[in-house]
């Protein structure tokens, strides 16, 4: 593991750490059509988990953070999806992620959970560009 990889998970595991100590509320139950895009203050996280009532016990599996170019398009591709759950934290900036054609719009304080199985690309604004740690849970 290169110097550059190891920087990347200091800092998503600051992040997620720093993020699930934020965190206070219930969001809203997963079924509701706005429940796509929730705001971090909604999580409520447990001792060992950020998001136990979207995602179960389950681990991550890998994951990082990305600082996008002004107006870059994460993903160009025709389609692009996972075997597993992605969650998004928007960390900085502002952009849209669509997922299976529908956009979204996202900011800081921001977090997605991308379904297996559903066609994503996050798209940053020219003027405040995104910085979002992601990572893939386990199947």
């Amino acid at each position: 593991m290169n110097s550059r990889t190891k920087l990347r998970l200091f800092v998503l595991g600051v992040c997620c750490g720093l993020l699930a100590s934020a965190c206070r509320t219930v969001p809203q139950s997963p079924g509701t059509p706005n429940a796509r895009v929730i705001r971090i203050t909604d999580l409520r996280p447990s001792n060992s988990r950020l998001m136990p009532n979207l995602l179960g016990e389950k681990k991550i599996d890998h994951g990082g953070l990305y600082i996008f170019q002004p107006g870059e398009t994460a993903h160009p591709e025709p389609r692009h999806v996972h075997d597993a759950d992605e969650v998004f934290i928007f960390i900085q900036g502002k952009g849209v992620i669509p997922i299976d054609g529908k956009e979204y719009p996202v900011k800081t304080g921001d977090v997605v959970i991308v379904k297996a199985g559903e066609d994503h690309h996050t798209r940053s604004s020219v003027d405040d560009p995104l910085v979002a740690a992601w990572y893939v849970m386990e199947k």
